[in-house]
């Protein structure tokens, strides 16, 4: 379908593969899986529950297990009476606001397993704590175990419905269920009842209790309202069964016309006066409340109409559009057989098409009839309806034009054709003079010359250089082998028969082979279109940012139209951005015009076609088509026409790759917001992961320093030296530990800004591991620490105080995760290109689920530690980012003997 609705599509008369499609996964769905039987209604207490109890009595007397799962409390006595001799399955109370509510226990169901189970109420939400959120998603497991369910809906529970009732009650209803449940539910029953008595009902208390009446009268049990909502809950249902019925029809062989509604397909032409046809169907349509389709057939002849024409059909396909059509473009030679074909398709009841004058010539009518008899000689369960009125000016203006352009190239002269004819004659005439020398039979050489107009035929373009071709050859064998030979004369009058015979088996022949020419060449323009559409679309996949998708789409418009095109695309604003234009012509400023740009404006706000060829805005330079999707305009796409509109080839083009454009425009919209969203869940995630972490880790060491010195203010007099000097060993220790830790967080919010500045230079490894103990000693007095490093000065490329930075995490991380008195290892050594520098311990190790993780941010093993204060996991994560911007690589693992080693590479360029 192109942007302005209209559709270009090339009949076949086998099944739909679709509709089978369609057909065999529902076939399959009923067999492998329950059926789901809805009991729908309008409103509530028009009889759903009650004909739902009704039924399971009639199927539990044929032998059937049935039981009730779950039936909404009622007031009806009559509606809980039918519960009388059934199993009812004991229901879950869950305890929520306060209260115990009693809901539907899929569990039980699950291990009762019953044939059919009986659910009341299928859009309504669950209680918090249930295994699903919403009860469709139970009965949807129940289906899938194999079970059948019965249950009730009303129509202000289907969701896309849910608006329309909103603004017919003034009430939103919350509780509602996906269209899919709907319409993939295996039956569905409307239970009905006439307004009044479902008002009668309601005023006598059987539909709600009093409290709950009161809210509802001033709602839903209005008879206006009522009448409104029964509507659509009958149209929701026929359209229902229409799809089933589509389904089914379109699913055989041989499709029949199934008249379950009224349907129209109006023919459109060029003629002026067609607008005459296309405003009575539109009135047809509108008093039988029928949908209706502008159906337009392009022969193979009437491609080639003039500029006015075009101009005249455009006119008449937009009218049709604002009377509501959908505009669809058919392919084809037989008007007739396209039309019915398409009718039998799209199941239309009745065909409306204008009639032209008849042709004054008596014999031309009774060797050949129109349309309009064709389609009622081919037509037996459709109407036909013929709108008279197609004035003689047309024919007289219009037609001539149209024909005379295509019997042009038709019957064309071309001297190299004809050069090519005589060329053919020739060998023609050689190989039947070599007959004539042995002797051959006289049909013999008449049919070299056959062969030749064949041939000449095929190497030629149009009919009248096959024309020529055929007299040329009959000359030719009347001249050299009839007698007398090498004259024009014949002293046989049997040639008299033989000559015209010939010639009008060469024309035959001729015209024939011309034709499948013609035939073929335009069967192979619809497939070079086809691929191009194909290599469109997969080129659109395969781009990644949204002005390459224009670009990509200005390079394939300007290949085939051969124009200046110009693109605006919205921003996020829903303004216009600056243009992308690609000039094929010389005069690309009238694009960039101000009041070109106001006829962009005009049809990005109001999503319709614009500029020349179209009513609206016809005195710009370009014709202007919307970029839009469903729901959005993605942006607008101007094609500059000099001299001459488009044709319709060439708007369908268009279209078929603005919508590919469009598509892809959105598709990179989706993904760029999905990014964002990504970006800021992440963001989020760790904002809230690094409030929880600060939270909790730092109450511990905040609480040691006011603890401790309370302490010492509160007991200065009475605490001897060395407690006093204890606590305050405890208060360095604390600072310390927020100290790294403010550290670790400044140092990840550079990184994260992108604000980490790497100052590399040469380095003594003994010297930054000398430091990075001296900064940690106090930490690490309880544990024994050994450097392992090379004899010899080993000097690397780093930044000093951030490789410090790392050594003093992995060394904290290591006290922090193993007992006193064990001992931690630092090693240094060169190996090929790099420098490593590992961190071992002895203690437990790191935990085979946590190796993969350890490095990610926020992230703390759960192994124990004597350290109350674990920290937030971020050390090891800034000593990943830290070493990675060195072009290294960290890793961990477990120690054969026991511990956990840490290694780090540093290049040594």
């Amino acid at each position: 379908m192109n942007s302005n609705g209209i559709k270009n599509i090339n009949l076949e008369t086998r099944p739909d593969p679709e509709q089978l499609l369609a057909k065999i996964k529902s076939e399959n769905n009923l067999k492998a899986k329950g059926m789901l039987k809805i009991f729908f209604g309008y409103a509530a207490g028009v009889g759903k529950t009650y004909a739902m109890l009704d039924a399971a009595h009639a199927v539990k007397k044929s032998g059937v297990d049935v039981v009730v799962g779950y039936i909404e409390p009622h007031t009806r006595p009559e509606t809980l009476a039918l519960l009388d001799g059934l199993e009812v399955l004991e229901t879950k109370s869950v305890f929520y606001r306060g209260i115990y509510i009693k809901e539907f226990d899929l569990e039980t169901a699950g291990k009762r397993k019953p044939e059919i189970i009986l659910v009341d109420e299928l859009a309504h939400t669950n209680a918090p704590g249930s295994k699903y959120k919403k009860r469709w998603q139970d009965i949807y497991e129940l289906l899938d175990a194999g079970i059948d369910v019965y249950t009730t809906v009303n129509v202000q529970h289907i969701e896309s419905l849910n608006d329309i009732v909103a603004s017919i009650t003034n009430v939103f209803v919350k509780e509602t269920i996906p269209d899919k449940v709907f319409d993939e539910a295996g039956q569905v029953e409307l239970i009905d009842i006439e307004p009044e008595d479902l008002l009668k009902r309601f005023n006598e208390g059987k539909v709600y209790r009093k409290e709950q009446a009161k809210r509802a009268q001033s709602n839903f049990f209005q008879k206006e309202n009522l009448v409104a909502l029964r509507e659509i809950a009958l149209r929701r249902t026929a359209d229902r069964v229409n799809r089933e019925v589509q389904i089914a029809r379109l699913s055989k062989t041989n499709i029949k016309i199934l008249p379950v509604k009224e349907q129209l397909l109006v023919c459109i032409s060029p003629a002026p006066t067609s607008a005459k046809v296309i405003r009575t169907a539109a009135r047809m349509a509108d008093s039988l409340q029928a949908t209706w389709i502008a159906v337009y057939v392009q022969t193979s002849e009437n491609k080639y109409i003039d500029k006015t024409v075009q101009e005249q059909l455009q006119k008449n396909m937009t009218l049709a559009e604002q009377l509501g059509a959908e505009v669809v473009t058919l392919h084809g030679d037989n008007i007739a057989d396209q039309l019915v074909s398409y009718a039998k398709l799209r199941n239309a009841t009745k065909i409306v098409i204008g009639r032209n004058q008849k042709s004054r010539n008596p014999l031309l009518r009774i060797l050949k009839k129109d349309i309009v008899n064709r389609l009622l000689d081919l037509t037996a369960y459709i109407d036909v309806h013929v709108i008279p009125g197609i004035s003689q000016d047309y024919d007289n203006r219009t037609k001539p034009k149209h024909k005379n352009a295509d019997l042009f190239l038709k019957f064309t002269f071309s001297k190299i054709d004809f050069l090519k004819i005589i060329g053919v004659l020739i060998f023609a005439t050689a190989l039947a003079y070599s007959f004539y020398a042995i002797g051959f039979a006289e049909a013999n050489i008449i049919m070299a010359y056959i062969v030749g107009v064949l041939v000449m035929t095929l190497i030629t373009k149009g009919y009248l250089m096959g024309m020529i071709g055929s007299v040329l050859s009959v000359l030719a064998f009347n001249y050299f082998f009839t007698e007398p030979r090498f004259t024009f004369s014949v002293y046989d009058a049997g040639y008299l028969v033989t000559f015209p015979i010939m010639l009008s088996v060469a024309l035959i022949t001729s015209t024939l082979t011309s034709r499948i020419q013609h035939q073929m060449v335009t069967s192979l323009k619809r497939e070079e279109h086809t691929q191009m559409l194909y290599d469109v679309t997969r080129s659109f996949l395969n781009v990644s940012n949204r002005e390459s998708i224009v670009v990509k789409g200005i390079e394939y418009l300007t290949s085939v139209l051969k124009r200046d095109i110009i693109v605006y695309l919205g921003d996020e604003n829903d303004n216009l951005a600056e243009p992308i234009l690609n000039a094929q012509g010389k005069m690309t400023q009238d694009l960039l015009d101000k009041n070109e740009e106001a006829v962009v404006n005009w049809v990005f706000k109001n999503r319709k076609n614009a500029g020349v060829g179209t009513d609206t805005l016809p005195g710009s330079v370009a014709y202007y088509v919307p970029i839009k999707t469903h729901q959005k305009i993605m942006g607008v796409i101007g094609i500059k026409c000099y001299d001459d509109i488009l044709d319709i080839d060439q708007r369908h083009f268009l279209d078929s790759v603005t919508v590919q454009m469009a598509i892809a425009l959105e598709r990179e919209k989706l993904t760029e917001e999905q990014a964002k969203i990504k970006i800021e869940v992440e963001r989020e995630k760790l904002r809230s992961d690094l409030l929880r972490a600060l939270s909790h880790d730092l109450r511990s060491p905040l609480a040691g320093i006011a603890g401790a010195t309370t302490t010492i203010l509160e007991n200065r007099e009475i605490l001897d030296p060395e407690t006093v000097n204890e606590l305050l060993n405890g208060i360095y220790e604390d600072s310390e530990w927020l100290t790294r830790l403010v550290e670790n967080l400044l140092s990840m919010t550079r990184i994260d800004e992108g604000k980490l500045q790497l100052r590399k230079k040469p380095e003594s490894i003994e010297e930054v591991i000398s430091e990075a103990i001296q900064h940690i000693k106090k930490r690490a007095k309880d544990h024994v620490i050994k450097v392992q490093i090379p004899e010899d000065i080993f000097i690397v490329p780093m930044d000093g105080k951030l490789i410090e930075q790392v050594l003093i995490n992995l060394i904290d991380n290591a006290i922090k995760y193993t007992p006193k008195g064990t001992t931690i290892e630092i090693r240094a050594f060169e190996a090929g290109e790099s420098a490593y520098m590992e961190v071992s311990d002895n203690g437990e190790g790191v935990p085979e689920d946590s190796i993969k993780h350890i490095f990610n941010r926020f992230y703390t093993s759960e192994s124990s530690s004597r350290d109350s204060r674990r920290g937030i996991g971020l050390g090891l994560a800034i000593c990943k980012s830290i070493v990675e911007a060195h072009g290294g690589k960290i890793e961990a693992h477990n120690k054969k003997e026991g511990g956990a080693r840490f290694r780090f590479s540093l290049p040594l360029d």
